[in-house]
């Protein structure tokens, strides 16, 4: 039985560590914190459950096909539900006090299409030519490009591949926003097809059109949520490691990878067994593989000695970390019927707005914002009469932004989005307030520049430029998660498990 340990317990690693259970390895799974999840957390205080990290349930048949693939039935773990609408979108951001419009963006692409119709008559048969494009390119992705090594030429040569072979250039070299506004005129109509751009770590014009494949994901396939938060699937995820025997240890942190000539032949880590103590001590465990689903920047500048590493420092620098994000955990005392589930806040100089962030380095203001009240579906995670809202500004990747420095910012953001719910003293109805910043990204997660994703999924930072899956120069190491192909998100992180467990 071979002995495996997984760095790093976010969805990824626990994924891996389950994937590589099942086939019979004796798994060893150590996590930093005290809780497994990564940035998938949890925060409980005051009667609330708040999710810390990703609140979109998208590509439901890649959970499905996870699950599946250990002999399990999803509907037995999670309890999903379809939200409708599925988001709810303002043309105005946050510190910003002009009128907004706004408009509730339904489920179903019937509804979708009499929306866009509304705001821009007579552009029904573009939509339906982006939205059957976006399908098709869905579909392709799915089949042959995510689940995947790249270690085979034989990849990109099937038959479904070459029949679409001339438009994978415009695809990839022609940024999104190009495709968005060649399909709509309508400003908001353009930001609802270009914003999946930063569920990517970047903007509509830093990402290829290629993925102008999310759009078939929120406006035909739909949005759904887990009751009792997007921790569900960790807690999910947990007990299926652990009915495969998977021993799961947090509170401990990899510190060093012992190597033999290109083999990793011990994992070194410091573990903190009682946190309140202070006390902590090392522990030595052998590996025949190791998955990390880590930061791999840090696994590659704290960990590997520079002649086993993937990427060197230098390399890092002319990487691109994606984006940053500024979260507030809030507990409201009242309900807040201006919201729904999922809320979208853009700005209108949208362009500027992003400017702010990648070029100029700056906390965006206006900025757009995104806003997710889960208890406007799920009770169980505030109290009666209560709103619980995570909120998230998209912001510089940058290790000296620590939620600490942000009291100022993050009470203007409270503010203002307290205009917009009708509750101008939205600040002294709060029972929870808790402010993070990409710094605390990097305490927490070891976060490359406090990144909020992963590596930016842009040009070549995606597939078969992104973080290869097998350690070129270290023979029994693997990578999985949000740095390794095929890139950020929840589906991809599962899927990434999948390649690295097939590649042990």
């Amino acid at each position: 039985m071979s002995e495996t340990v997984v760095i790093g317990g976010g969805v990824a690693g626990l994924a891996s560590a389950i994937l590589a259970a099942d086939q019979g390895h004796q798994v060893t799974l150590l996590e930093k914190n005290p809780q497994v999840g990564g940035r998938a957390g949890l925060h409980e205080e005051a009667g609330f459950a708040f999710d810390t990290g990703p609140s979109w349930y998208l590509m439901p048949q890649v959970f499905e096909r996870f699950f599946a693939s250990v002999g399990e039935d999803i509907a037995a773990h999670l309890d999903l539900v379809t939200l409708d609408p599925g988001y709810r979108v303002s043309d105005r951001g946050l510190l910003d006090s002009a009128p907004q419009f706004t408009v509730d963006v339904p489920h179903g692409y019937a509804g979708v299409r009499a929306l866009f119709e509304q705001l821009e008559p007579g552009v029904g048969p573009a939509l339906d030519a982006y939205v059957e494009s976006a399908r098709d390119t869905h579909d392709l992705a799915l089949e042959h490009f995510l689940y995947t090594r790249f270690s085979s030429l034989r990849e990109f040569t099937s038959p479904q591949v070459a029949r679409r072979a001339h438009r994978l250039p415009r695809f990839l070299l022609s940024p999104l926003n190009t495709m968005v506004s060649r399909t709509v005129a309508h400003p908001l109509l353009r930001q609802i097809l270009g914003y999946p751009a930063v569920f990517l770590g970047t903007e509509p014009r830093r990402a290829p059109s290629l993925f102008h494949l999310m759009s078939y994901l929120d406006l035909v396939d739909g949005v759904r949520y887990p009751r009792g938060g997007m921790y569900a699937i960790v807690r999910a995820l947990t007990r299926l490691a652990r009915a495969r025997g998977v021993d799961i240890r947090t509170s401990t942190q990899v510190i060093s990878l012992q190597l033999e000539g290109r083999t990793i032949a011990e994992v070194v880590a410091r573990t903190v067994p009682d946190p309140t103590s202070g006390g902590s001590e090392l522990e030595i465990f052998p590996a025949e593989n190791v998955i990390a689903a880590c930061d791999l920047h840090h696994l590659d500048t704290a960990l590997l000695p520079p002649g086993r590493r993937t990427r060197s420092v230098r390399g890092w620098g002319k990487r691109d970390p994606g984006i940053g994000a500024v979260t507030l955990l809030l507990g409201v005392d009242r309900k807040l019927d201006a919201l729904e589930h999922h809320n979208l806040f853009f700005t209108r100089d949208w362009d500027a707005n992003f400017d702010q962030i990648f070029v100029d380095g700056q906390l965006p203001e206006p900025a757009s914002a995104y806003v997710c009240a889960p208890s406007r579906t799920d009770d169980t995670v505030a109290p009666l009469g209560c709103e619980n809202l995570f909120v998230l500004i998209p912001a510089p990747a940058s290790a000296h932004l620590t939620g600490a420095r942000l009291g100022d910012y993050a009470s203007r953001v409270i503010d203002s989005l307290g205009e917009r719910v009708g509750v101008p003293d939205l600040e002294s109805h709060l029972l929870v307030k808790k402010v993070t910043g990409p710094g605390d990204f990097t305490t927490q997660f070891n976060a490359w520049r406090g990144t909020a994703l992963g590596p930016a999924n842009t040009l070549f930072q995606s597939a078969m430029f992104r973080y290869p899956v097998r350690a070129p120069h270290v023979d029994n190491l693997v990578h999985a998660g949000a740095f390794a192909a095929p890139g950020v998100g929840l589906p991809m992180c599962l899927i990434s498990a999948h390649n690295a467990v097939e590649a042990l």
